[in-house]
């Protein structure tokens, strides 16, 4: 085994045994459980609940995080690219890693405009 491996696996059985060792001090040093018929009831700031729960719950907040997020990870690989190519820039290499990042750069955004145009069939 390599050196990578073993301190990977070090550190997973230090993770490990803090994880089992702090549930165990919790059991042993903590408060004894108490059970009591209320922790199986719904609890509706102190009402009793009644009618259902199937609202229209507005999806447009978390589409637009999910393309905020879509487009910072774009701009992460981007910025990988750009570091990793970067020699055949120097080499006056410039067509083909520039033609790669704008056809990467056009398929990314085509997916996040059909998302968002998509998004109105979305909402219930």
């Amino acid at each position: 085994m390599g050196a990578g491996i073993d301190t990977f696996l070090i550190f997973g059985a230090i993770a490990t045994a803090f994880g089992v060792g702090s549930i165990i001090a919790n059991r042993m040093l903590g408060a004894p459980a108490r059970r009591s018929y209320l922790q199986a009831t719904t609890y509706e700031c102190g009402e009793e609940a009644e009618g259902e729960a199937q609202i229209d719950f507005p999806t447009q907040h978390y589409t637009f995080a999910i393309v905020f997020v879509a487009v910072d990870v774009l701009g992460f690989i981007l910025a990988l690219w750009a570091l990793t190519f970067r020699s055949l820039f120097a080499l006056g290499s410039v067509f083909w890693p520039t033609f790669v990042a704008m056809a990467f750069t056009g398929l990314a955004l085509t997916g996040i405009y059909y998302a968002l145009h998509g998004e109105k069939r979305w909402v219930v």
